[in-house]
């Protein structure tokens, strides 16, 4: 967990464990869709972790492919990380 994590009302899931309960195949989709989106909020509640796909916007120009990139290099990297359940 990142030096923030204490200070969240939510603790964020652990990037290694994403696999688990989704029969240990990472959900790429689904964790594509946080990065870009966000996680949907319940009302009145607050996004704990940013939306990155207009700050990834942003920093390429705009550049849709680029996003796209981006957002599926940072996936590949996180299913590199998963550990298999015990």
């Amino acid at each position: 967990m990142g030096p923030a994590a204490s200070a969240l009302k939510t603790p964020p899931p652990g990037l290694t464990t994403l696999a688990n309960g989704h029969a240990d195949k990472f959900p790429e989709e689904y964790v594509a869709q946080i990065v870009r989106f966000g996680k949907p909020i319940q009302a009145h509640g607050a996004a704990d972790m940013p939306v990155w796909g207009p700050i990834f916007g942003a920093r390429d120009k705009f550049n849709e492919v680029a996003v796209r990139q981006r957002i599926k290099n940072l996936c590949e990297y996180l299913k590199t990380l998963q550990e298999k359940e015990s």
